[in-house]
């Protein structure tokens, strides 16, 4: 179609004293190759400078496409998300930590994924590259995005595609890797992390009208793994095997804090059973007291799947397929 008009995008930077970084992330974002969008960044009442180099910024690069939104009192990652929510409209809308880059294509290749041919997904995600505090290379990919490693962690000789290696320019310091174009479709309604974080995605705007939770307090910190799971289990993604941004790791970080990379590490040393516990009963609450919504949006019948689908994921491995047998038969 010649005559086809692309939507508009929103980008969601949110801030709280990151003020070594901040100003890269914003500048990852007006380099976009995609030019129609805006962009908020929210500082969440940050106690250092963070906020005078985010205006510092915006004014250097006198782009209207930028403002900054600055909250007299910190309300944590998901509140300050909802603030900049509440500031953009457009029907696709991205998340960047204010820690994080963007490589140049990555809006212009998520929104090419979700206007797919094939398969309507509520969100797409991709890979990411590993970097430092001072921006060099650690690796290459996230391991477990999309579950690739399963083969390799059987103890299997599990052969790594030339392809997937880069070629190194020792004289100006660079790396270069083949371009990928493969795409997975992601659509059962299980409980499984495969993505990387907040920065890797692109979502409807709709979705996240949906799913996104109604208390700030309870996700200060970590709220992508409550959209993101909420998300899967209404709507299903695209995941994009190419790293389109770089995930910073630089010793403060809120979650990854696990110095030690490399086969079956986590970037996080931190248990995780509580939290993700709190955090499905706090999914599964939201869905019972918000039933009309979601079956407006999904439909009887499917809004009982995913409801059954989450309660699998609370109960123990015994009753848990109790109700996933009763998932199938909705």
């Amino acid at each position: 179609m010649s005559d086809t008009k692309l939507p508009r995008l929103s980008v969601i930077v949110t801030c709280f004293n990151c003020p070594d970084y901040v100003g890269d992330a914003i500048r990852s974002v007006a380099r976009q190759s995609f030019r129609d969008f805006d962009c908020v960044i929210v500082d969440d009442a940050s106690t250092d400078n963070s906020a005078a180099v985010v205006q510092e910024t915006i004014d250097a690069l006198a782009d209207p496409r930028f403002r900054l939104i600055r909250l007299d009192k910190n309300v944590g990652q998901t509140g300050a998300t909802r603030r900049g929510l509440a500031a953009t409209r457009a029907p696709f809308v991205c998340f960047l930590d204010s820690d994080d880059l963007w490589n140049e294509d990555f809006l212009e290749r998520h929104l090419a994924a979700h206007l797919n041919e094939a398969y309507a997904v509520g969100f797409t995600a991709c890979n990411a590259r590993l970097i430092d505090g001072q921006g060099a290379l650690i690796a290459g990919g996230v391991y477990w995005f999309g579950k690739d490693r399963a083969v390799a962690d059987r103890g299997a000789l599990a052969p790594i595609d030339p392809a997937r290696v880069p070629q190194l320019d020792a004289a100006s310091g660079s790396a270069r890797w083949a371009s990928q174009e493969p795409y997975r479709l992601y659509t059962k309604r299980l409980v499984h992390w495969v993505w990387v974080s907040t920065s890797s995605m692109m979502f409807r705007r709709s979705l996240i009208d949906l799913v996104f939770p109604a208390d700030d307090e309870i996700f200060r910190l970590h709220m992508d793994f409550y959209i993101v799971v909420m998300a899967q289990m209404v709507a299903g993604c695209l995941l994009i095997d190419a790293p389109l941004y770089s995930y910073r790791l630089h010793g403060r970080n809120g979650a990854a804090d696990n110095p030690v990379l490399g086969g079956r590490l986590h970037l996080s040393a931190r248990n995780w059973g509580d939290t993700h516990a709190r955090m499905l009963d706090r999914m599964l609450a939201a869905m019972i007291a918000e039933r009309e919504r979601f079956v407006v949006a999904l439909g009887d019948r499917q809004y009982r799947r995913m409801l059954l689908r989450m309660q699998a994921a609370r109960a123990n491995p015994v009753i848990a397929w109790t109700f996933v047998l009763r998932s199938w038969l909705v």
